[in-house]
């Protein structure tokens, strides 16, 4: 008995359409918005880092240049109310982000799965 063979690039696996590069990009989409809201995540937690670490180094030079032991107190606790009030803040913009990243997963989810469908579909 002879196989029926599809031309190249018809089908994958022998039973599903192959999707055009068109589809594939609008697959592809949902996941590259994701991609983003991750990089800006890293740079904004990246630049907060980098403030705090400079607070730190100021923070050494200060107590280094202090002869006054009261002083070199009062400059601790400062240093580590401002620090802890930092990294609240911080952490409530982390998780605000992660919500919002959360809630993109679950829409980039549904549109690649919506593209992919259609993708197969229209073949």
């Amino acid at each position: 008995m002879a196989e029926k063979k599809s031309p190249p690039g018809v089908n994958m696996a022998g039973c599903m359409p192959v999707p055009d590069m068109g589809s594939v990009s609008s697959v592809m989409a949902p996941q590259l918005k994701m991609m983003e809201s991750m990089i800006a995540q890293n740079i904004e937690l990246l630049e907060f880092l980098k403030a705090r670490f400079e607070r730190d180094q100021e923070m050494v030079n200060q107590l280094s240049e202090t002869a006054d032991p009261m002083r070199a107190m009062t400059l601790w606790g400062e240093f580590w109310q401002r620090t802890a009030s930092d990294y609240t803040a911080e952490m409530t913009k982390l998780a605000t982000s992660m919500t919002g990243i959360a809630e993109r997963a679950v829409r980039s989810a549904t549109e690649e799965g919506e593209a992919l469908a259609k993708a197969v579909g229209k073949k």
